[in-house]
């Protein structure tokens, strides 16, 4: 009862497919020297319809991977053609020409399944080419396999389509990486693209290099070696990419600290030096201005104070001696230093050789300016070092 109204559902939307909406069949592809197109019509079966359904689907994403060929998509099942186009039980030649008239194709893929005991399905599959007519396969296999993402299925279906296609001479390599994203090199050459970890990749028979390039990790290549038709595995450890290390940057050198330090100790003497004898200078004027205000009686105001401008003139006379004093050992002591810390700056033959970078302009030479400052009462020196 369940196959007549299969039988009858089916003629009546055969029926209807076969009239004026046949035309209306969608192509993946045009056809091409370099992707032949066929279509994979639905298995059909009176006992497995989860097995064959599973099946189908995973023929159809074998085609869409195998480089060469193109997958064409229809609505018609090979069931539904035979009834509408009046084929016998078991199709025969005309009959399979007319299903490939009707679909304007030069290739299709149908078959048949079965249940056997033991849990097993037998797949009857055929490849029908327009001049070379009809060529059969068949494939026993568990009844357990009900998704076309098995792995197990897809291998059977790997299988399958290679003999059809008269043998592909090679197999696919299953790659896992991860989780992620990443692309798969064949022998240094990218061949497939990691989605959630794994990639697929169809590869000619023999040994190979199989490399993972999956961002901020690494994973050494394997080797392969690939069958005819065959499903090889390949799990990659992913480590992840530790940073290169960071070179600290050159810190000044001790003879250029020192070449620096004696500059500004020098300087800073030097402008200490002037400043005591600017104020030397502005000493012994004013004490020139008290002698002429004392007697001449006076010589020694040290000794006889007896005036307030005579305490002034001693106090005044032992403050000149000191900013004389000081004057030529500040200033000395400044000459020095400062000389020293030229004279190793100008012969300091790795600062010359250090070539500035290329994106950097001509740098400016150090400079050390002494600027003196004299008032009425008063002196002061500063020094500005430009780098």
């Amino acid at each position: 009862m369940i196959r007549a109204t299969r039988f009858a559902f089916s003629l009546l939307v055969a029926t209807a497919l076969v009239g004026p909406m046949s035309v209306g069949m969608a192509v993946a592809e045009p056809p091409s020297a370099k992707a032949q197109p066929v279509y994979v019509l639905s298995i059909q079966t009176d006992d497995a319809d989860d097995q064959a359904e599973a099946l189908t689907q995973a023929l159809r994403s074998r085609v869409r991977q195998a480089q060469g060929w193109s997958l064409l998509e229809s609505p018609q099942s090979f069931e539904m053609l035979s009834i509408a186009l009046k084929c016998p039980p078991r199709p025969d030649a005309g009959c399979l020409q007319r299903i490939g008239d009707q679909l304007h194709t030069d290739r299709y893929m149908w078959g048949t399944m079965v249940k056997r005991p033991a849990g097993q399905v037998t797949a009857d599959l055929h490849m029908w080419t327009r001049g070379k007519g009809d060529m059969d396969v068949a494939e026993a296999y568990s009844d357990n396999l009900k998704d076309a993402s098995d792995e197990s299925l897809r291998g059977v279906a790997a299988r399958l389509f290679a003999k059809l296609t008269g043998g592909v001479s090679g197999g696919t390599v299953v790659v896992h990486a991860g989780s992620g994203k990443g692309t798969v090199l064949v022998d240094g050459v990218e061949r497939g693209a990691l989605d959630g970890g794994m990639a697929r990749v169809d590869v000619p028979t023999g040994s190979h290099t199989i490399t993972v390039r999956v961002p901020g990790f690494d994973a050494q290549s394997q080797t392969a070696t690939v069958a005819m038709a065959g499903d090889q595995d390949l799990n990659f450890t992913l480590n992840p990419v530790a940073a290169p290390p960071t070179e600290p940057a050159p810190g000044p050198s001790a003879r250029r600290v020192g070449e620096w330090t004696a500059i500004a100790v020098g300087g800073a003497l030097l402008a200490t030096g002037v400043v005591m004898g600017v104020k030397w200078i502005i000493d012994y004027n004013h004490g020139k201005d008290l002698q002429n205000q004392v007697s001449s009686n006076n010589r020694d105001a040290c000794q006889t104070q007896d005036s307030t401008q005579a305490q002034q003139l001693c106090q005044t006379s032992h403050t000149v001696t000191t900013d004389y004093t000081l004057a030529w050992i500040f200033g000395g002591a400044g000459v020095a230093a400062l000389g020293t810390g030229v004279l190793l700056l100008m012969t300091d033959h790795s600062a010359k050789d250090e070539a500035p970078a290329a994106d950097q302009g001509p740098q400016a030479k150090p400079r050390l300016d002494v600027i003196p400052q004299v008032g009425a009462t008063s002196a002061s020196l500063g020094l500005r070092l430009t780098f």
